[in-house]
């Protein structure tokens, strides 16, 4: 029995999965351009941030 069931559910493994629908919705809006240009802006945000918080421990601990 145990046996049984190792080979069911080793089979159930090899199962692939279909989707039923369209992935469009799922796709990437924009350009590749312009998905880079808001990915580098962020970038640029999260730099900013981290330096300024930088800045502020650095002259708090003075």
């Amino acid at each position: 029995m145990e046996k049984a069931k190792f080979c069911f559910i080793k089979g159930l493994a090899h199962i692939e999965v279909w989707p039923t629908g369209s992935y469009r919705q799922y796709m990437p809006k924009g350009s590749v351009t312009a998905r880079l240009n808001g990915h580098w802006l962020q970038v640029g945000k999260y730099l900013n941030t981290a330096v300024t918080q930088y800045d502020r421990q650095k002259a708090n601990q003075k």
